[in-house]
């Protein structure tokens, strides 16, 4: 099925840059599109090596998807509990597949499931929000809440952890953790709105930056990714606020040194959002494109909102919504 996807353009409001305004209809092709998973509410994407899909759920749970099998893994016949809350998914070099959840980090080597968490590891929190694997295979997630715990890195063997105490990092809560791609790994932290910080740790060096280095207060983190040019985009999240609209930014890219604002004019949350092999820019309701927003229209995902989006090794998008996945081959200007 092929299909087109009818899209809306909106002033892009670039501070430190110039304004892009656009007029007229635009389309982009998404397509042709392929849903699987039909049923199945989705949270969170990851691929191996071997490019299997890995998939994590609303009803908690994790499904193995390939074009020859569908694996779902549950409490009713592995030992992942029923009563806990899973947030997303990462596979490492080994293809390892990490759960962040509500109980600590559930690894899943193929045969096995183990949990870490504060009772087993150097863990100070058991609540698991973020993950991501740098090339050395070390394993980065966040594993804090307000004013407790931290960042977490696992080597194979040892447990870290960085907290404010023993670390340059500003407060406890992480909301994102992004690799670049030169190695370093970026943090978006924040205890409050309208307080922001990104934390680069290359090798033993940290950065910290904070509004001063923006030039202005985000309001809220909703997560990160780096570019090509291990630019940071960092997303802006009005869910606690009635506040949102054509004035108010969306997210921003920063580079370590310039920071450019951008805003499609309504609200977003860019919890689930990617930067493609082409340096788009894909999240919920959109892609940006160089220096236009293109909405993608949620009636042509049968009406259900798009809980997620990825990229495989194959550069096909993935869209994980309410019920099932849609499969796009590419996506032409």
């Amino acid at each position: 099925m092929k299909t087109v996807i009818k899209v809306c353009i909106f002033c892009v409001t670039a501070f430190f840059s110039s304004c892009v305004v656009e007029s007229g209809p635009k389309e982009i092709e998404l397509g042709p599109l392929r849903k699987i998973l039909i049923g199945y509410n989705m949270k969170s994407i990851a691929f191996d090596s071997k490019g299997n899909a890995w998939i994590v759920t609303q009803e908690q749970e994790l499904i193995k998807y390939n074009e020859m099998e569908t694996m779902v893994f549950n409490s009713t016949n592995s030992i992942l509990p029923e009563e806990i809350y899973i947030s997303s998914v990462a596979v490492d070099k080994k293809d390892n597949v990490w759960i962040g959840a509500s109980d600590g980090v559930w690894k899943y080597d193929g045969k096995k499931f183990t949990l870490y968490n504060s009772q087993n590891t150097s863990m100070l929190e058991d609540l698991v929000w973020s993950i991501a694997v740098d090339s050395k295979n070390n394993v980065w997630m966040s594993s804090c809440r307000v004013r407790q715990g931290g960042l977490v890195k696992y080597d194979g063997t040892k447990w870290t952890v960085y907290t404010p105490n023993n670390s340059a990092l500003p407060v406890n809560m992480i909301h994102g953790i992004a690799i670049d791609q030169s190695d370093n790994v970026w943090l978006a932290l924040g205890e409050y709105v309208n307080q922001s910080y990104l934390v680069k740790i290359s090798n033993d060096k940290w950065e910290v930056y904070d509004e001063n280095d923006f030039g202005f207060k985000p309001y809220w983190h909703g997560g990160i990714q780096c570019d090509s040019r291990n630019r940071v985009l960092a997303g802006i999240s009005y869910f606690l606020s009635s506040f949102s609209g054509p004035h108010f930014p969306d997210f921003f890219i920063f580079d370590g040194k310039k920071t450019t604002q951008l805003s499609r004019g309504d609200n977003i949350s860019l919890s689930e959002t990617i930067i493609n092999h082409k340096d788009y820019v894909l999240c919920f309701g959109g892609v940006w494109i160089g220096e236009q927003w293109r909405r993608l229209d949620s009636s042509e995902f049968g009406g259900s909102s798009v809980r997620a989006v990825k990229e495989d090794p194959y550069h096909r998008i993935w869209v994980g919504t309410e019920d099932g996945i849609y499969i796009s081959e590419k996506i032409k200007k």
